[in-house]
């Protein structure tokens, strides 16, 4: 089943995962592992997941919004990659590298904002 894409101006957060999607899943469990005042500035990350899955991940100080689809304005760091990518970096079977991106195996705007992304749900890459 495609994903149902977000209406333009439209920030509605995303209440079910997709039946049989583990990436959902993990996507629509970030705001219970959000951990409070670990962002010390607002920023919006994008996931691109293959063709069929796109993220925008909202994060302050206090609070994690999570929205199916693309930001309406450029978000602060996107991150590019295959589901199997994304998945193996996120579960620790993977470590990303310069290679990674060098590569294309991993696209990003801004590396580093992906360590602060990832120290937020308590997570270490």
């Amino acid at each position: 089943m495609p994903p149902t894409k977000r209406p333009a101006g439209k920030s509605k957060p995303q209440s079910k995962p997709k039946p049989g999607s583990e990436i959902a899943g993990i996507f629509h469990d970030l705001p219970r592992r959000f951990q409070k005042g670990v962002v010390k500035t607002p920023r919006t990350f994008y996931f691109s997941l293959d063709e069929d899955e796109k993220w925008t991940v909202d994060l302050t100080k206090d609070k994690c919004v999570v929205m199916e689809g693309k930001p309406d304005e450029d978000a602060d760091c996107f991150f590019k990659s295959s589901k199997t990518m994304f998945l193996d970096v996120w579960n620790g079977k993977h470590v990303p590298s310069a290679t990674d991106f060098l590569l294309g195996r991993i696209r990003s705007n801004n590396p580093l904002l992906l360590k602060e992304f990832v120290a937020a749900f308590g997570k270490k890459v």
